[in-house]
């Protein structure tokens, strides 16, 4: 910024000084001719002087600028400065909005990623949970089989024996009305003898007088 401002300053005053130079040669009257014809040339003046020497060059104004110019300068340079140091403050400004504005989205960015993490979190547990219900309810399915194999055996295991033992004898009535007086009371003998008492009176009932 120094730079440039100084680089600015140089070229006003070179600027200025070009500018009084020029316009105070164009006030100044014609030349003489006879002074013209009687000055000496610069081939005999560099003549005169000695080789050696070195001969100065240097430009200075015939003229000094006038005090009005230069604080017009001075003014314009400061104008100048001061709509530098206003840029450079929005400038400033700018970047600190922008600034905000990237934290302000860096803020915004980890709370979404936290709030996505918690759902990720729940969305686990989630499905955690359902693999449990269902292992659960698999679970009382089987209970449920299990049960109700218990309850058709035990409603097997208490049919009324009577109604049983009527069943068989009605089975094999047929075949013990074609057996011999003789044959048929041996079978009963035996019926009583292995325990099954009930199964042959049951029969003896059934058969015809």
């Amino acid at each position: 910024m120094k730079a440039i401002i100084s680089a600015m300053i140089t070229c006003a005053v070179i600027f200025g000084l070009s500018a009084g130079a020029t316009q105070f040669l164009l006030k100044q009257p014609p030349a003489d001719p006879e002074s013209v014809e009687t000055a000496p040339s610069s081939e005999a003046i560099s003549a005169e002087l000695p080789q050696d020497d070195a001969v100065p060059v240097s430009f200075r104004p015939d003229n000094d600028v006038s005090v009005e110019a230069v604080l017009q300068m001075s003014d314009s340079i400061k104008r100048m400065e001061q709509e530098l140091a206003e840029r450079e403050q929005r400038v400033k400004r700018d970047e600190m909005r922008v600034k905000l504005i990237f934290d302000d989205l860096a803020t915004e960015q980890d709370e979404l990623r936290a709030f996505s993490e918690g759902i990720d979190s729940k969305l686990d547990l989630l499905s955690r949970m359902t693999e449990e219900l269902k292992s659960t309810l698999a679970d009382v399915e089987q209970q449920k089989a299990d049960l109700a194999k218990l309850t058709k055996k035990a409603e097997t295991k208490n049919v009324d024996p009577v109604s049983t033992v009527d069943t068989q004898a009605d089975e094999v009535k047929g075949w013990f009305e074609g057996l011999q007086p003789e044959q048929a009371a041996e079978y009963l003998r035996e019926f009583s003898n292995n325990g099954k008492l009930s199964f042959a009176a049951s029969l003896l009932q059934k058969m015809p007088d």
